[in-house]
């Protein structure tokens, strides 16, 4: 597999679509696919951006290990993350502190709206 099949293949697996995953990255979509398709070579700043956004290794993205998901202490391996699950925390994880905020306070409105 190239490292542009590995990106596909993760952002897949995470159910992110291209254009969520560039947003995410804070590039184009255009110059995702070229990173997809091989035509473009990710810098070694944006492969480690790239590796926190999909939760994966360089080592992985590479072609260096066939193991995509980054070692965990035990007691994160014991939480099972659905897709959107993981999506929505990649996304989390990339804001700023400050809506990182604001979402906590719309998650905790919309809980209460729900009960």
């Amino acid at each position: 597999m190239t490292t542009g099949e590995r990106i596909v293949f993760l952002r897949e697996e995470r159910g992110i679509s291209q254009k969520e995953l560039a947003a995410l990255l804070h590039i184009t979509a255009a110059t995702l696919s070229r990173y997809e398709n091989d035509i473009y070579q990710p810098k070694l700043e944006f492969l480690c951006q790239m590796c926190k956004v999909l939760n994966t290794t360089s080592d992985f993205l590479l072609g260096f290990s066939l193991q995509y998901e980054p070692q965990h202490s035990p007691k994160s391996e014991d939480i099972s993350l659905t897709a959107d699950e993981k999506k929505l925390l990649n996304i989390y994880h990339n804001l700023s502190a400050e809506n990182k905020i604001r979402t906590e306070e719309r998650m905790l409105a919309l809980l209460e709206m729900q009960t």
